[in-house]
């Protein structure tokens, strides 16, 4: 009797032993992404609000880019936004035919970010288009926006708007803190 229950005990113990080790992996999987948020973006036409959301590894290296968007602080969409586009440009808000926000680089990269072109269009009419300059920096295991070499947590966009057309474009981009 006492070598079956000594064997019970060992296969409980095993199976313990072994349940604790996958809960422990699964766990630490889990801590090395690292989920937050770099920039906040509004507008002064509608209530949507958008979020710039960074994944990061266990070096602190950027793995995916997102833009979330919240309708009465209830996320609603979230979009992968590839990191090898960002070379090349990607659209991050286009209605209709117009697009109205860009995002473009020339030098970014995972592990310490670089400089960014925020292309907005200025006035659909028109065609014209209004660049600004923000950079994505890494500061030890964080991540920051800058504007003009200030940080940066929210971009308000601000409407262009004409005597009988309406909103046309961005007319500008506030800091707010």
């Amino acid at each position: 009797m006492k070598s079956n229950s000594t064997m019970i005990n060992a296969l409980l113990k095993r199976e313990t032993l072994v349940m604790a080790l996958m809960l422990f992996s699964l766990t630490s999987i889990n801590a090395l992404a690292v989920e937050s948020s770099l920039i906040t973006i509004t507008n002064d036409e509608t209530p949507t609000i958008f979020k710039m959301v960074i994944d990061t590894d266990e070096n602190s290296d950027i793995k995916k880019f997102y833009k979330d968007t919240y309708d009465n602080k209830v996320r609603v969409s979230r979009e992968l936004i590839p990191l090898n586009k960002i070379i090349d440009g990607v659209n991050l808000e286009k209605r209709d035919k117009y697009e109205i926000v860009n995002l473009k680089s020339d030098n970014f990269a995972a592990h310490n970010g670089g400089n960014l072109e925020l292309d907005t269009l200025y006035n659909g009419a028109k065609g014209t288009r209004k660049s600004y300059e923000l950079e994505i920096d890494r500061v030890g295991d964080n991540w920051e926006v800058l504007k003009d070499g200030k940080k940066v947590h929210v971009l308000h966009l601000k409407s262009n708007k004409v005597f009988l057309l309406g909103t046309v474009g961005i007319k500008d981009i506030e800091v707010k803190k």
